[in-house]
């Protein structure tokens, strides 16, 4: 027996996105700014694409438009201050690694810079650009990845709909 369900109008966006699980967000750098991101995914295994979304207004589309490549840094709850941060001032008005007390580390592969104080890098470079009204996906192959010694994707940081979360425990088996 199935118990009732309730409708929901499929236009009420921020009702629809409460029946999601939280999501993944990453500090997103170029060679000269960092950006939070929350619309982050996985769109293909092998080669392995990552695609993240960013706003048409932002400063980080442009620089992605010309530079072609991206670094998703992988933050934990250590760095939430930064996230917020990196999320709510634009890289044309100032410098957001000074900002946010990040450190610029240099990549293996690609010229966009990394993010010093996250527990994993990974290097990609744009094959595809997927435009809807607002927001370009971004599709980059993973050229390169590394992390600290012990990090865990289990502790990266994932944001809800009203608050940031840590993945919960393991339930069983895949």
């Amino acid at each position: 027996m199935h118990s009732p369900r309730e409708t929901i109008p499929p236009r009420s966006t921020a009702a629809v996105l409460e029946l999601l699980p939280p999501f993944p967000i990453v500090l997103v750098t170029t060679r000269t700014n960092v950006i939070t991101i929350g619309q982050i995914e996985y769109f293909t295994f092998s080669p392995l694409r990552i695609g993240i979304a960013v706003a048409h207004s932002r400063h980080t589309y442009s620089l992605l438009k010309a530079e072609r490549e991206f670094v998703v840094n992988v933050a934990t709850a250590e760095l939430l201050p930064a996230v917020r941060t990196c999320g709510s001032v634009s890289g044309r008005d100032c410098d957001k690694f000074d900002a946010a007390g990040l450190t610029r580390e240099p990549s293996t592969v690609v010229s966009a810079v990394s993010v010093g104080e996250c527990g994993a890098h990974i290097e990609c470079i744009v094959k595809k650009e997927i435009a809807f009204e607002e927001r370009t996906w971004f599709v980059g192959e993973v050229v390169a990845a590394r992390m600290v010694p012990g990090h865990r994707g289990s502790d990266a940081l994932l944001c809800g709909r009203n608050h940031y979360v840590l993945p919960g425990g393991i339930v069983g088996s895949r």
